[in-house]
């Protein structure tokens, strides 16, 4: 069933932004946009907040608390403050660097298909931290590092950073200001993850839930350590998968797949619109995913169809933007819309 009551809104791109230039958070929205200009909008109405110029719109756009993060192609990181737009630093030399992750005061780049290590930048001050961190082996790629903010007295410092490469059956959580490890777990194979993009969804509790190969999910409690979650029957895409209350939720290249954890009871939602799939974030009631190229379509806890908005253009990534706004952004488009119509 057509929804179009959900879209809030549709912003045209005037070029085809990388799928990484869009950050949401509560009550914020980036994108990089029109060649050179990072830009904020309302997330309610996507009217323009704010707008600064950047070399190009085909880089890396993170919100950090009270400030912005973007990386152009061109190599250079630059950090704004969210409120004004106003630039507090920029930071050249970091072609190919690609990856934007931000854990407390310290942000992280590099790590992308191999061509550069990590490097770390002081978030306040934009100078580079001295040091190098353990990774991933040369040439080999590191999933986007995750940044781990849990309270110390559960056993993990709030400034961590959590990464996996292609090559390498394990999982290291490092001190993000001091490079220290925190914890390291062996796995049945290598983080299964794309070439960009995410290779975790992290639940409400924390717990961290991804690809070991492309059939085990498996979950990490930064306290206790990883478990199997499900072995898969098939090979599944490179999408994360996720948890909403003990309930799996898997996208395969045929639908979506719940599994109940506690009872091992498994629904198939087939039929779905066949082509390219974007990974899923989780909505009221249910979820919602990205398929066929222009489609975004609602699963409920019970298999059914929710919600199915065919969009004016190709979705290539989907972002929670906090309560029940989704933000869709791919082929010069992005189109927000609120799942609680």
């Amino acid at each position: 069933m057509d929804q179009p009551s959900r879209v809030l809104w549709s912003r045209p791109l005037h070029l085809r932004s990388s799928e990484r230039a869009l950050a949401a958070a509560s009550g914020a929205l980036v994108v990089a946009e029109r060649h050179t200009r990072l830009v904020r909008l309302d997330p309610q109405s996507g009217a323009p907040l704010w707008e600064t110029r950047v070399e190009d719109c085909w880089g890396t756009t993170v919100i950090a608390g009270e400030r912005c993060l973007y990386l152009s192609q061109r190599g250079v990181l630059h950090c704004v403050d969210l409120g004004s737009g106003q630039r507090a630093w920029s930071v050249p030399g970091l072609w190919l660097h690609h990856y934007v992750s931000v854990s407390g005061s310290v942000v992280f780049v590099g790590g992308w298909r191999g061509y550069r290590p990590l490097t770390r930048v002081d978030l306040a001050t934009g100078e580079r931290i001295p040091g190098e961190l353990p990774g991933a082996p040369p040439g080999s790629s590191l999933a986007w590092p995750l940044p781990l903010r849990l309270h110390p007295d559960r056993g993990v410092d709030a400034d961590s950073i959590l990464l996996a490469s292609a090559r390498q059956a394990a999982l290291l959580l490092l001190d993000a200001r001091t490079g220290d490890t925190r914890g390291q777990w062996s796995l049945p194979e290598p983080v299964h993850f794309p070439d960009s993009g995410s290779a975790y969804s992290v639940g409400a509790d924390g717990v961290v839930v991804f690809l070991s190969g492309s059939r085990t999910v498996m979950a990490l409690h930064p306290v206790s350590g990883v478990e199997i979650l499900w072995r898969h029957d098939r090979d599944l895409p490179p999408v994360p998968p996720f948890l909403t209350d003990r309930t799996l939720w898997l996208s395969t290249d045929i639908g979506v797949t719940m599994i109940d954890l506690d009872s091992g009871a498994r629904a198939e939602v087939a039929r779905l619109p066949s082509g390219a799939t974007a990974a899923g974030v989780a909505v009221p009631g249910g979820v919602l995913v990205g398929r066929a190229g222009n489609q975004l379509i609602g699963v409920d806890r019970n298999g059914g169809i929710s919600a199915r908005l065919r969009l004016r253009a190709r979705v290539d990534r989907v972002v929670a933007g906090g309560q029940s706004l989704v933000h869709a952004i791919g082929k010069g488009h992005l189109t927000t819309v609120d799942m609680a119509m």
